[in-house]
């Protein structure tokens, strides 16, 4: 049952609740405090650890996956691919990656950047730990230069790092064989090297390979140091028996290369940088080479080198030094010209050095071509025709310098002494040529033309018996002066007016045959004249002495 209120009740006051305020500051807040400023700390060191972004271009991106794959530099993580695109002819693929900011700066040119998968490569087996935690890319950081963010990857490890201790190595080979970048090189059967890379000569005649030796055993190379091809097995049956010889069973199988240090041969044990070894097929070969190491020049000749073939003679002054490897015919599309480059090698052990050496050895042959050391093509055999080169000093040579602007070091060529002798010839017969040949035949067939006239004239033939008269008188005339009888003065002088008389007539005579302009003419004018005044002489002589007739004893004086 229900109580209503009373009315008393109802009047009661309600009590007030006690407010009571607490702390203005609660714990709870630094909860979210706390987590703000630990989101802080961690942008800004991801700020601070973070370094570049680049993009790595690859030919396959097998392997890889975004977000997990790392890029690692001697097993320690330097960045992560973040993303993985293809190139927009869809031909490579394009990595990007986040890289450390301890890796940013030597992130420069000469950086390396390849995929390390499982591979089993000569001799040896690696990257079997990413079979199990996946590929990963490699790195060789970059020594110094301007940052990049760009590179080009490779598909393979490089054979030989950078901090690796050793030296580099060139060999010469007909053919590559089994060899292959890896391939093992043996010393004394010992591994010591391995093949960093192998090219095309460029001239195709051959291969060029570089092999690494590591240290302490790239001092065993020296200028009498022969490099053979050690692949597969060297077997010899003789009446000893048989030889098998192998250097292992690598190289057996994928191919080596081995060297030995032959004994007697006079030789320096430095090396000069641009230092070309042979490498020959097998050790007997090696043995019967009694010259391993050669020196590659080039020779440009702009003359034929008809004769001149791989194989011929190099002579210093009759003495063979090196023989001719290859030749060539380039033409020059820009100047369109040719020219015909000659590769010879030379073979220094051939030479032997005595004295001290004031200058480094590879500035020798700078030396010797500022002393005029030239080279030459010429004929070896007049029935063959073949040729060879001949080098010598020409002290008169113009000044000139050894060229590195080729694959080869350029030594300074002369023209063939033939050729010389030709092109003086050609000179000559230019200049005979240029003569005015044909206006001097004619002058002188109208020379002779004037002379037959001349011969057959009457009146030349009276002037010449004119001239014998006159010259007849002028003899008696001067007879009779130096009998030094003045009685016969008077008469001596009337024969000499009449022998003047006479050769005025045949001077007149003779200028109406004669033409001016011919050398006989001329010459015949001046021979009378000469006589006029002969003549005008003996008339003044006879004259002065009819005066004085005394100036015969006492001689001529200062009479009036």
């Amino acid at each position: 049952m229900n109580h209503l209120p009373t009315e008393a009740a109802v009047d009661e006051p309600i009590p007030e609740p006690d407010v009571l305020r607490g702390k203005r500051f609660s714990i709870v807040w630094l909860i979210p405090l706390l987590a703000a400023l630990i989101g802080v700390w961690l942008a800004v060191k991801t700020i601070r650890e973070t370094g570049p972004t680049i993009t790595i271009v690859f030919k396959s991106a097998e392997g890889l996956v975004p977000g997990k794959t790392e890029i690692k530099y001697k097993d320690v993580t330097v960045g992560k691919v973040q993303r993985i695109q293809l190139s927009q002819d869809l031909s490579q693929v394009l990595v990007t990656a986040d890289m450390s900011r301890e890796a940013a700066e030597h992130l420069t040119a000469d950086t390396l950047f390849w995929i390390v998968r499982a591979r089993v490569a000569v001799g040896e087996v690696s990257g079997i730990n990413t079979l199990i935690s996946g590929a990963y890319i490699g790195m060789v950081p970059g020594r110094s230069g301007k940052v990049l963010h760009r590179f080009e990857g490779n598909e393979k490890p490089p054979a030989i790092f950078r901090d690796t201790p050793g030296r580099q190595f060139k060999l010469r080979a007909e053919q590559l064989g089994s060899l292959d970048i890896g391939s093992p090189v043996y010393y004394r059967q010992v591994k010591v090297g391995r093949v960093s890379d192998v090219a095309m000569a460029e001239d195709g005649t051959g291969v060029l390979l570089e092999i690494f030796v590591e240290a302490p055993y790239h001092h065993q190379v020296s200028r009498r140091s022969r490099f053979y091809n050690a692949s597969g097995l060297n077997m010899k049956i003789s009446a000893e028996g048989v030889r098998i010889d192998t250097p292992s069973l690598a190289s057996l199988l994928v191919g080596g290369i081995s060297f030995f240090t032959a004994d007697g041969v006079k030789a320096e044990t430095v090396l000069s940088e641009n230092q070309i070894f042979t490498l020959y097929d097998n050790r007997d070969v090696a043995n019967a080479a009694t010259f391993s190491y050669r020196e590659y020049y080039l020779l440009y000749f702009d003359e034929t080198i008809r004769g001149l073939s791989a194989g011929a003679s190099v002579d210093f002054y009759g003495i063979k030094i090196g023989e001719v490897v290859s030749i060539r015919l380039l033409f020059d599309q820009d100047s369109l010209t040719f020219r015909i480059p000659v590769l010879i090698a030379i073979e220094p052990d051939r030479i032997e050095l005595v004295g001290e050496l004031g200058i480094p050895e590879y500035k020798v042959m700078e030396e010797l071509v500022e002393k005029g050391l030239r080279a030459q093509q010429r004929t070896g055999n007049l029935l063959t025709g073949q040729s060879y080169v001949s080098m010598s000093i020409q002290p008169d040579a113009q000044p000139q310098d050894i060229r590195m602007d080729d694959v080869y070091p350029i030594l300074p060529t002369i023209p063939n002494p033939v050729e010389e002798i030709t092109a003086t010839v050609k000179r000559l017969l230019d200049r005979f040529n240029r003569l005015p040949l044909e206006e001097t035949l004619e002058d002188i067939r109208k020379g002779a033309r004037q002379v037959e006239a001349m011969t057959g004239s009457a009146a030349l033939e009276s002037a010449i018996e004119n001239i014998d008269q006159s010259f007849a008188e002028f003899k008696k005339v001067t007879s009779e002066l130096n009998d030094g009888t003045l009685a016969k003065m008077n008469s001596m002088l009337d024969r000499a007016s009449q022998a003047i008389v006479r050769g005025e007539a045949a001077i007149a005579s003779a200028n109406t045959v004669l033409d001016q302009g011919a050398p006989i003419a001329y010459n015949l004018n001046r021979l009378l004249l000469e006589l006029q005044e002969a003549a005008r002489a003996v008339e003044a002589l006879a004259d002065y002495l009819e005066r004085h007739p005394d100036a015969i004893v006492f001689g001529k004086g200062d009479q009036e």
